[in-house]
């Protein structure tokens, strides 16, 4: 099904207004927050009404102001007059909502005016609108359209006849409410379709309760009428004060739920919804929230409609959104998809952590600075960083220390579920950007930072792979004594990445739960401690300090590397008594088989001066391909000595996909290693090269509600890099 829905979130007005607690405006604005960053696109943020009336909406104009700070969001307020409407106009909003009751008697107790006189109310606030706001979209709705608690029964065609006047009098979409909740499918399907062969495109919005158990049924038999716009309130919120019996707004989380389900697009995070249900806890504690699927949680395997396509740049190779690509071609979908990761880091530490995220199906985004990540231009050993880590990864430039610039950098943390940083103590922090600082504004969001140490005695200290190995003892053991050595590749910045990668996952799984995003931590100097643990706890145990591994007594007999013909090298390994017998019967050591001095690996180890010799001189008469081939056939442990380089040929990496072609940034080929792990059988392929600087950028800030123009101007101030044709109106 290609189909999509607005889901327009009623809860901060409809439901507010009919709870007797007042929820706090810092708590409502934390709420439309976590809303918008589950990816709401509009809310019902208030209403403009006399505060003696709904005390707990007094705070009207201040709500309406924060939201107009959340990029893309329709900021929309009921009014139930042209007074309302002028203030709901003055504060900003994008959108009003006017409630027009078909009961004459709701329509008294409500607002106190007949449905003629709403009728007029309406002409005069869209005359009001065209002459001051004719930006602001007017949706009239009318209210009590299926019956009414009061008056009871509400004849068809008088609901018919007010929709009509309402198209008239210019409202730009007249919607049908279901105030009491008495409507059933039936009932829906036929005044919906009536509505729409009267008044055509200006048919707006399903707003339906669940009073009696049928809102998600009826939201149903309006779409299949045609209905692409449904209210909700997050917990089943809401109800008309003025109706009485009327309660349980239809339950956004459901109803989200079931147009995602089946294949309907809402654009929304399941997960990110079910999280916001924590800031609506914390504003109203005690009060019930409803829902199934909160009750229940997501099924297991559920792929949400929203999820199943990661768009791309323009321009940008393009591997099927959220799929994975693999030596054959294949793809699948993967188990981040629709989780956003904003990764502000550099060098390889970071990056490594969003490439295992971004493999995974994260959408990265790469935050770089205006010159782009330092990696880009490195040479020599550091050449291969940016096209390794930065895979599957967008890209936008934003200058940090312009007000712009930070602003983009907000709206982004506002639509993300993951920031991961790897800067120095306090950079970040100047920026207003530090992990207390981000995590108070966004609490739903998982802050990563990357460190060289935890929090301790060298926190401050400025660390390196380097450095810490050679303060955490893996340069000691790597090395011969007095010449300690680093290993021979960034062992620490890599797994250190790959520990922060698990503690996001972790994370995100305990705000499954709880509602709650968490500052998680990794760094180099404990991750080379847990690299040399093994030998710490040799030393606790055994009062021994382990040796450096050139020096070291080898567990197994035999366990070495050997020189043999033509000065090849290969090592070789025996490593259980098992393998003892079956190595000296394929090489006819009959005699060293039945030496009791050689009997266990224990002997063996002890009488490794004697044996090795023995054997180094045996097999210097074999070239190293014949040892592997006969090691191999033995099912013994073996290994040539390969170069990296080699390895971009090894047959075993071709024949099981591990390499993949990739374009780099300035258009060369080169190949790529993939991840050493697979999911249904399958690596986790290439989805996107690595980009060039900035070339997201553009898209991802139209996607947060900035305009072409806006953008082009911010290229052209210095505010973000992005090429001037990505940056301006395609049309």
């Amino acid at each position: 099904m290609n189909a999509s829905v607005l889901i327009s979130e009623v809860g901060p007005r409809d439901g507010l207004q009919s709870v007797k607690a007042f929820m706090p405006t810092i708590d409502k604005i934390a709420w439309i927050t976590a809303l918008h960053a589950a990816g709401v696109q509009e809310i019902e943020v208030s209403s403009f009404v006399p505060a003696r009336l709904l005390p707990q909406l007094a705070d009207a104009t201040e709500v309406v102001q924060h939201a107009l700070k959340l990029p893309g969001l329709t900021v929309m307020a009921l009014v139930p007059n042209l007074k309302g409407a002028q203030a709901a106009i003055a504060a900003g909003v994008h959108k009003l909502t006017i409630p027009v009751s078909a009961s004459q008697a709701h329509a008294m107790a409500n607002v106190r005016k007949s449905r003629e006189q709403m009728i007029a109310e309406v002409a005069q606030i869209v005359a009001y609108r065209n002459a001051h706001a004719p930006g602001v979209h007017i949706e009239a709705n009318v209210a009590t359209a299926f019956g009414c608690t009061i008056q009871g029964e509400v004849p068809e065609d008088e609901v018919l006849e007010l929709a009509c006047a309402l198209a008239a009098c210019g409202a730009d979409e007249t919607g049908l409410s279901d105030t009491t909740g008495y409507a059933n499918p039936a009932q829906i399907r036929r005044l919906f379709r009536r509505v729409r062969e009267a008044i055509g495109v200006k048919t707006g919005a399903a707003h339906l309760h669940n009073t009696r158990g049928l809102g998600l049924a009826n939201c149903l038999a309006a779409f299949e009428e045609g209905v692409r716009t449904f209210d909700s309130s997050m917990a089943g919120l809401g109800g008309c004060p003025y109706a009485p019996g009327a309660s349980g707004n239809v339950v956004t989380e459901d109803l989200v739920f079931m147009f995602e389900s089946m294949g309907v697009r809402t654009g929304i995070d399941l997960n990110r919804l079910m999280a916001a249900r924590e800031a609506l806890k914390r504003g109203l504690p005690g009060e019930p929230l409803y829902g199934m699927l909160p009750e229940a949680g997501l099924p297991k395997h559920f792929v949400a409609a929203s999820t199943k396509d990661i768009s791309l740049s323009p321009g940008r190779s393009r591997k099927a959104g959220n799929e994975t690509r693999t030596a054959d071609g294949a793809g699948h979908d993967l188990p981040l998809a629709g989780i956003r990761v904003l990764e502000l880091s550099h060098m390889v530490m970071g990056p490594s952590c969003g490439l295992v995220l971004a493999d995974l199906g994260a959408e990265v985004i790469k935050l770089e600075p205006i010159e782009g990540d330092s990696t880009r231009k490195l040479i020599g050993s550091g050449a291969g960083f940016f096209p390794l880590f930065n895979r599957n990864k967008k890209s936008i430039a934003v200058n940090l220390k312009s007000d712009k610039g930070l602003e983009i950098v907000e709206a982004l943390l506002s639509s993300a579920d993951v920031l991961i940083e790897n800067f120095k103590q306090g950079t970040l922090d100047k920026f207003s950007l530090g992990a207390a600082q981000v995590r108070a504004r966004h609490p739903q969001l998982i802050y990563a930072s990357l460190k060289g140490f935890l929090p301790g005695p060298y926190q401050h200290r400025t660390a390196l792979d380097e450095v810490v190995q050679m303060m955490g003892g893996l340069a000691y053991m790597t090395g011969r004594k007095g010449d300690p050595l680093r290993a021979g590749s960034s062992v620490n910045d890599i797994m250190g990445g790959m520990f922060a990668a698990i503690a996001i996952l972790a994370a995100l799984r305990e705000r499954e739960n709880k509602g709650i995003g968490q500052h998680v931590q990794s760094a180099l100097f404990e991750n080379n401690v847990f690299l040399v643990a093994q030998h710490m706890m040799q030393f606790s145990m055994t009062g021994k300090p382990a040796a450096p591994m050139p020096h070291r007594i080898a567990a197994w007999g035999i366990y070495d590397v050997f020189t043999v013909r033509d000065q090849e090298q290969i090592f070789l390994a025996v490593v259980s008594d098992t393998q003892w017998q079956i190595f000296c019967e394929s090489f006819g050591f009959d005699r060293l088989y039945q030496d009791p001095a050689f009997r266990t690996n224990n002997d063996r180890v002890q009488q490794r001066e004697r044996l090795i010799p023995i054997l180094r001189d045996a097999f210097s008469r074999y070239s190293a391909g014949e040892l592997a081939q006969r090691f191999e056939a033995s099912g013994l442990p073996f290994a040539p000595i390969e170069k990296p380089e080699h390895l971009l040929k090894d047959r075993h990496l071709l024949d099981s996909g591990g390499l993949v072609p990739m374009q780099l940034p300035d258009g060369r080929a080169a190949q790529t290693v993939l991840l050493p792990i697979t999911m249904n059988d399958r690596r986790l392929g290439l989805r996107a090269d690595p980009p060039r600087l900035g070339m997201d950028g553009p898209e991802l800030m139209r996607g947060l509600g900035y305009e072409f123009s806006t953008i082009e101007a911010f290229r052209r101030e210095g505010v973000i890099f992005a090429t001037p044709s990505a940056s301006s109106n395609p049309s």
